[in-house]
């Protein structure tokens, strides 16, 4: 049975961007380098999501601060390893053996050893870390290209590509046909929460103290997703 999937999960990682840097300016040209033809309807989006961070996200991480740090750690361990069965199927349909290994064998000893997950024996014990993925990724991997600039509501930076892949990744993940439709979202606003909390100051810095907030959150965007694909920003 197919059952609702991740999107508050995507969409507030997707917002959490671990790689940025200062953007001042930005002219018609730079913007149809970045690929954003949509730019006022991104905009009018963007502002949405802007507000919904402000009055929603962050007191409710606030509130979840409150939770000793090592108890968050063990909620953070535990909501990724749910992921790790996905991150094998995207590493057998990028025929990346590292991958589909690492990640395989990380929800086996995490899920035995690590006591349901909440403690990364396999990082620790093993050396296996995790390497996230997604269909987008997958797409990216064999050549397609990530299309338009889309800011969606709620889930934050995307582009054509990895909207596309989002909908595909609820009929992937092996963990979302165990789940029932409650479950899965309960994951999702729980990892959504998590990642929050976790890249905090990344996003507050580019939500509220950028001078163009809007053309920092998607030059992060494109430098992180140039970066997961290559290993390099443009």
């Amino acid at each position: 049975m197919i059952t609702y999937k991740k999107y508050l999960c995507h969409g507030t990682m997707l917002m959490v961007l671990s790689l940025s840097y200062p953007v001042l300016a930005d002219d018609g040209a730079k913007r149809e380098a970045l690929g954003d033809p949509w730019e006022g309807m991104n905009r009018g989006t963007f502002s949405f999501n802007l507000a919904f961070d402000r009055n929603i996200s962050k007191p409710v991480v606030s509130v979840y601060r409150e939770i000793p740090s090592s108890l968050r750690r063990n909620i953070d361990n535990f909501l990724t390893n749910l992921s790790e069965p996905l991150n094998t199927v995207h590493g057998i349909l990028q025929l990346n053996p590292k991958v589909a290994f690492t990640s395989f064998w990380r929800f086996v000893l995490n899920t035995t050893f690590g006591l349901g997950g909440v403690r990364d024996f396999a990082a620790e014990q093993a050396g296996l870390h995790n390497m996230d993925q997604d269909l987008g990724m997958t797409f990216g991997h064999w050549g397609v290209a990530s299309g338009p600039y889309l800011v969606l509501p709620v889930l934050g930076p995307s582009s054509a590509r990895d909207t596309v892949g989002k909908v595909g990744d609820w009929f992937l993940d092996p963990v979302g046909w165990l789940l029932t439709t409650p479950e899965n979202v309960a994951q999702s606003v729980a990892d959504g929460i998590d990642e929050r909390d976790i890249q905090g100051g990344t996003v507050d810095y580019l939500y509220y103290q950028s001078l163009e907030p809007y053309v920092a959150t998607r030059s992060a965007y494109e430098q992180h997703q140039a970066f997961t694909l290559t290993g390099k920003g443009h």
